[in-house]
């Protein structure tokens, strides 16, 4: 658990770091490869407006090794993504992927190093936003809102997806239970870092549940949110739009 010592980005960068080359193997292990799908509907639930647009201009934060933002490169309608993170070692997964790609599409990818408190863009400036997994481990979640919402175009959509809070007491009760006391044994054996999916656990006392983060957006000045429950609320998808 970060303590009040610890600057909470330090922490995260540095387990990420850590974990970089075990961490598409682990997500793959411990979603059954589940993952892809819900990214792949997360991106769909920012795509509403996609039809209508030429050209558009994607925003991937945390993008870690880039999931998120090879799956945009696919849609035709999209022209460019920026995939920021602030760790570096997962930006250089990132960076391989793309060249080791044999798809012509991932040249519309760019990946920086960036903050996401202090997003290095114009206002209004792209057409949706994704982030897979990220929100949670933001330092100032109150922040990344409003930076978010400051670089989204009007009537463009941000699709959050990350662990959730279940609303039934007998899942949540099994989900914290069983299954997240697995996640550090797992993270131990097959990555050797039982602090860093410990973290996990740790980190869902303080994130939001997924109807309170959707009222965060709306209280930032959206002007629609939603979310949908994935496997009984234990991850989520949150969605609005500016």
């Amino acid at each position: 658990m970060v303590t009040l010592e610890q600057d909470k980005s330090t922490y995260i960068n540095s387990m990420f770091g850590r974990i970089a080359k075990s961490y598409d193997f682990l997500n793959a292990v411990m979603t059954l490869n589940m993952h892809k799908l819900w990214k792949r509907d997360a991106i769909n639930k920012a795509s509403v407006n996609m039809p209508y647009l030429k050209k558009a201009k994607i925003l991937d934060l945390c993008t870690g090794t880039g999931d998120m933002a090879f799956m945009w490169a696919e849609k035709p309608q999209v022209a460019k993504v920026m995939a920021i993170d602030s760790c570096l070692p997962m930006l250089e997964r990132a960076e391989r992927r793309q060249i080791k790609s044999k798809a012509t599409n991932a040249d519309k990818i760019t990946f920086m190093e960036a903050d996401a408190l202090q997003l290095p863009f114009q206002d209004n400036n792209f057409d949706a936003i994704t982030v897979g997994f990220g929100l949670r481990n933001v330092k100032d979640l109150d922040l990344a809102l409003s930076e978010i919402h400051r670089v989204l175009k009007p009537e463009g959509f941000i699709a959050s997806l990350d662990l959730g809070h279940p609303e039934s007491g007998f899942v949540d009760s099994f989900y914290r239970g069983v299954f997240l006391k697995l996640m550090p044994l797992l993270g131990q054996v097959l990555a050797g870092d039982q602090a860093a999916y410990k973290y996990l656990i740790d980190s869902l006392e303080t994130w939001p549940k997924q109807k309170d983060l959707s009222q965060m957006f709306w209280d930032k000045g959206f002007t629609r949110s939603y979310y949908k429950n994935i496997m009984f609320g234990t991850t989520a998808i949150v969605v609005a739009q500016k």
